[in-house]
């Protein structure tokens, strides 16, 4: 696990602005797919944030719930779900007894947990016989994606290879925390081109963008976007322009139990 850690709590106002630059449409057919029609009778999604996704199920279920250790971005949260139970408290201690759950997930949170397998344990505690975990994130170790992050601020690459772990790592880590079986599956590819004049104008090319920018040093940010700048620049006298290449798959792994 990578020793960077991202303060929500500072960036928790300009988080949703990915949600209006991609649709993510492949991570909500996936994650209403997981949390299938039979209507559960309890939901949890460990690392909710501003609640964009307890939004996507808070009609699924009875009683959804979300657990987020940043205040700013619980408060985000409360005003965005209101229906939702939300409580303050990190991933590998949940707050809730044994068996209260048919459903867990977490969606672009599982990098941020300092102890995976110990969530997987709590995780599998709060599951009741037959219940499901989903996570849904990047794996930079597949070596399919291809992102201006990645190119412009190359120290973000190495991060996400020491926070993220590989899809079959996970599964096997699901089956030693005594989930029955494991599956993964490709949930999304997010994809898009734009010209780095509005890049800078949407606010992509800030730290509260991505938690890759987010757990870089002043330094290493500013070297960043000096080398975007550059090209650009570069570009322009060239008689082109400079655009942005976002083309990155998101992966979802689950574990069952018996």
């Amino acid at each position: 696990m990578s020793g960077r850690v991202v303060d929500y709590d500072r960036f928790a106002d300009g988080y949703d602005r990915r949600y209006t630059l991609h649709s993510y449409s492949g991570v909500r057919a996936t994650l209403l797919d997981f949390i299938g029609a039979g209507r559960p009778a309890a939901i949890l999604e460990v690392g909710c944030g501003t609640g964009h996704w307890l939004g996507a199920v808070i009609g699924l279920s009875p009683f959804v719930a979300g657990v987020e250790p940043s205040f700013g971005m619980l408060s985000r949260a409360r005003v965005a779900v209101p229906r939702a139970r939300l409580v303050r408290a990190r991933a590998e201690m949940l707050p809730w007894r044994d068996a209260s759950f048919d459903r867990v997930f977490c969606v672009n949170a599982l990098h941020h947990f300092a102890d995976r397998q110990r969530f997987f344990a709590e995780a599998r505690r709060v599951l009741r016989p037959g219940g499901g975990l989903l996570t849904i994130g990047k794996d930079p170790h597949a070596e399919r994606d291809e992102w201006w992050v990645y190119d412009y601020f190359p120290e973000t690459r190495e991060i996400d290879r020491a926070r993220f772990a590989a899809v079959r790592t996970l599964r096997g880590e699901l089956s030693r925390a005594g989930f029955a079986w494991a599956e993964s599956s490709e949930a999304d590819r997010v994809e898009a081109l734009m010209p780095v004049r509005e890049a800078f104008a949407a606010g992509m090319v800030d730290r509260a963008y991505t938690s890759q920018l987010t757990v870089l040093t002043d330094e290493e940010f500013s070297a960043g976007v000096e080398r975007l700048r550059s090209a650009e620049a570069d570009a322009t006298r060239n008689g082109g322009a400079l655009d942005l290449v976002t083309d990155f798959r998101l992966y979802a792994t689950a574990g069952w139990l018996p």
